[in-house]
């Protein structure tokens, strides 16, 4: 070959090279903007843009945008079980805080002094005391949970924000406590300073998060099975032996629903949700929220006042309590009596159109008390579908 032709080749080579970089770059595949950077320009494009929002249109996780803020608005806190748990034991120490839990389409916030929780003789933790104490009602599993952050950020009015924030494995969001006095800064400071990890980094590894999908169904249940569950669902003496009754038959929750028998459980329509609030509301019926992320279930107990509508979200606004909507989420709903060792207690649980659970509501009671007959008429009202 040539000297010419060698160059000729060279050329087109380089030619090729430049042009497949550019494409690359065209579709997102070379290095890109520093997250970091695109966070900071999203923020002043879209100013009122949520962090879980800003994550999904980044392609990245919360956890991951908030640890970019390290050294600056974030410090990293110490991570694991045994630190995630200690952390929720000083929580007595910051006072009135406000407490926060949500998924894709419901946002539950309580707001009151945290006070330790009521424990029985053997050291658990009373039911209804709240794991926190008072009005801050948590269950949670810290297995899910991967990483946390004291959050120190400039908030609405011209005040400062102070958040403790907690994400799973995957950098999604379990619960945030949020610093709701001034009498406790140095509280605050306190604990953020004994748990603060040694090594600072802005970068954050998270696993892959799982690819949203209905909820599959197990395999249909022998006749056998069936009358099993039957039988198993009127033996019933507490609410929370129904998750293991349906771990011991291998059967989803909805599954169980539609086989237990009509007098037991039927399904509702999705207006349904915002129907319950409100006659719970214009009759004041006391009631219990449930809440869940992927760790964590928080409670809400007692009456709801003032409601509103704003955009695609069905709100509770009330001073120490507020409950967010997203109303296009709810497929449908399911009205479930169960037995107990104290008389019928009914749920009205909502689900998404993949079958996830979205949002539980109870009747508020004193345990070891019958629900209300008010609330018994309230759902029995509930539109069927």
């Amino acid at each position: 070959m040539n000297h010419h032709n060698r160059k000729s080749r060279t050329l087109r080579t380089g030619a090729g090279a430049i042009a497949l970089a550019a494409a690359l770059l065209a579709a997102g595949c070379a290095t890109q903007q520093p997250l970091a950077e695109r966070w900071a320009q999203l923020r002043v494009e879209q100013p009122k843009t949520h962090p879980r929002d800003a994550a999904q249109k980044l392609g990245v996780s919360e956890a991951q945008l908030v640890a970019t803020d390290v050294g600056r608005q974030a410090v990293r806190l110490n991570d694991g079980e045994q630190n995630f748990k200690a952390i929720f034991e000083r929580l007595p120490e910051l006072g009135r805080i406000k407490a926060i839990t949500r998924n894709d389409n419901v946002v539950l916030e309580r707001s009151g002094a945290v006070t330790p929780p009521r424990r029985d003789a053997e050291g658990r933790v009373t039911p209804g005391t709240g794991f926190a104490g008072g009005p801050i009602d948590l269950r949670f599993s810290t297995a899910q949970w991967g990483s946390a952050f004291a959050v120190v950020q400039p908030g609405r009015g011209g005040k400062t924000s102070r958040s403790l924030q907690f994400f799973d494995r995957y950098g999604d969001a379990v619960h945030k406590v949020y610093l709701d006095n001034d009498e406790h800064i140095a509280a605050f400071d306190k604990l953020v300073a004994d748990f603060r990890m040694a090594e600072q980094r802005t970068e954050l590894k998270v696993e892959p998060a799982p690819a949203p999908g209905p909820v599959v169904a197990n395999a249909k249940p022998s006749e056998e099975d069936i009358k099993e569950l039957r039988l198993s669902w009127h033996e019933l003496t507490d609410v929370h032996q129904f998750p293991r009754l349906l771990r011991d038959l291998k059967l989803t929750r909805e599954q169980a629903l539609q086989l237990i028998g009509g007098d037991s459980a039927w399904r509702i329509q999705p207006q349904a949700a915002q129907a319950l609030i409100e006659d719970a509301r214009s009759r004041k019926q006391p009631i219990m929220v449930f809440v869940s992320s992927r760790g964590m279930t928080q409670i809400y107990s007692g009456p709801v006042d003032k409601t509103s509508t704003s955009g695609e979200w069905y709100n509770v606004l009330d001073p120490d309590f507020n409950l967010h909507l997203r109303q296009a989420a709810v497929d449908h709903g399911w009205v479930v009596r169960r037995p107990t060792d104290h008389g019928i207690v009914t749920s009205v649980e909502f689900y998404d159109a993949r079958g996830n659970m979205i949002v539980n509501f109870f009747s508020r009671r004193d345990r070891g008390q019958e629900e209300t007959t008010l609330w018994r008429s309230i759902v029995g009202a509930l539109p069927r579908g």
